[in-house]
């Protein structure tokens, strides 16, 4: 089974080093409130709690070159919770992947995302980029038939 850790550990970098040297505020995960009355738990919360948000460690495209359809959905699920939580003066999404920020960007100009929602892409250190890409890899190969481990 693919490790995944390095997905937490560049959530992490993003949360704990690219968003406070942007934002100039530390940030952690954790629970915001929503206007239908429940919480739900964001990657990166601003500790004054004006800023929320999702960060995508996902590339838009699938190894056998489709556009990634769950990939997109979650995206859109995480803009939604954006949409539902309260007080919040910044909503964001922050890309690690070119071409994801890109097909988002693409999304944004025939009118599918709400203006409220902020898009930053974020450009990794060397080191947790080929990391990230390795494990993207191995756990491809894992889901795509015939170059992953047989199902028994």
């Amino acid at each position: 089974m693919a490790d995944t850790r390095v997905q937490t550990e560049v959530e992490r970098w993003v949360r704990e080093r690219w968003l406070p040297d942007e934002y100039g505020v530390e940030f952690h995960r954790t629970s915001v409130l929503l206007s239908c009355g429940g919480t739900h738990s964001f990657a990166a919360v601003s500790e004054d709690g004006r800023i929320a948000a999702s960060i995508s460690t996902s590339s838009a495209i699938t190894p056998n070159g489709k556009r990634g359809a769950g990939k997109l959905l979650k995206i859109r699920s995480d803009m939604y919770f954006l949409l539902l939580a309260e007080q919040l003066d910044k909503r964001l999404i922050v890309f690690t992947e070119p071409d994801m920020y890109e097909l988002l960007e693409q999304e944004r100009s025939y009118g599918r995302i709400p203006p409220s929602i902020e898009f930053r892409r974020v450009i990794l250190p060397v080191n947790l980029a080929e990391r990230l890409g390795k494990a993207r890899r191995v756990a491809s190969q894992e889901v795509t038939p015939g170059l992953g481990v047989p199902v028994t």
